[in-house]
């Protein structure tokens, strides 16, 4: 917002050095401008050079994201003893990631999940016990287990993150309702597209499994979002995999509160725990 003011005042202005100087005081904007995130700024400025030039450089970006091999990963369940380890193999490979992760967990690891905030990971909630008989035992308790984890992340990191993913998935213990309550509270629930089924065992097959999804999915033009486990063995082979990434000019991205959360649908598949 800062730089299209620049940008509005030059217009009335007439000169580049209002720009120049307001830019040398206050640094570069964060991000690239989008006058499409202020409707009644692009109104303002609409039939002029500057909106033209703006609209243009928009465009370019949209299809340069279309045009990008993105895939997201996201791990689970931790934050481990292992995490900081495992972020050091993401800096290396300067790979993106979200972290699912559990209250106590995070109580027990303050320190590395304010590494993941400073670092520029994106941090979600997994919940509490991660027991599934506690955790969908009504309606009430996923909104239950996920504002407590929420409070807890916010405390330690002053992240109020809404990203949510529920133990084991939405789907079959998420019931509508259930969603419903979560969503009423703003929070919105991601599932996955590849499951690396990582958790089964200890060697580096998981890998193999994600690069061959990946690839099918891409035939199909899909960003997949890619669920492992903060965990030992994952973290071990996980250079497999983002070496692989690197090598095929993949580019790893957060998940983010301003996408479209992706989640499993009930089609009539969801019933209640232990039924």
């Amino acid at each position: 917002m800062i730089i299209l003011l620049f940008i509005v005042g030059f217009s009335f202005r007439g000169t580049e050095d209002d720009v120049i100087v307001a830019v040398q005081k206050h640094g570069p904007p964060n991000e690239i401008p989008m006058l499409k995130n202020s409707p009644e700024l692009k109104q303002t400025m609409k039939g002029s050079t500057y909106a033209d030039s703006i609209i243009q450089k928009e465009k370019e970006l949209i299809q340069q994201e279309e045009n990008q091999k993105i895939v997201y990963l996201t791990f689970d369940d931790g934050p481990s003893s292992d995490a900081n380890q495992l972020l050091d193999v993401l800096d290396h490979y300067r790979a993106k990631a979200t972290f699912f992760m559990l209250a106590p967990q995070i109580k027990a690891h303050p320190e590395v999940v304010k590494r993941m905030v400073k670092t520029g990971y994106a941090v979600g909630l997994h919940g509490v016990t991660h027991d599934a008989h506690q955790f969908y035992h009504s309606k009430k308790s996923p909104l239950h287990e996920m504002q407590e984890d929420q409070k807890v992340l916010e405390k330690i990191t002053g992240v109020k993150s809404t990203l949510i993913r529920t133990p084991y998935g939405s789907v079959p213990y998420m019931l509508d309702s259930y969603r419903k309550e979560i969503e009423s509270y703003g929070f919105q629930l991601w599932d996955w597209d590849i499951d690396s089924d990582d958790w089964k065992s200890n060697s580096k097959a998981f890998v193999y499994r994600v690069i061959n999804e990946i690839k099918l999915m891409e035939s199909v033009g899909k960003h997949p979002v890619i669920l492992m486990h903060d965990r030992g063995p994952t973290i071990k082979y996980l250079p497999i995999l983002l070496n692989w990434l690197n090598k095929n000019h993949f580019v790893t991205k957060n998940l983010e509160e301003s996408m479209d959360a992706y989640s499993f649908k009930c089609n009539d598949r969801c019933h209640p725990f232990g039924s």
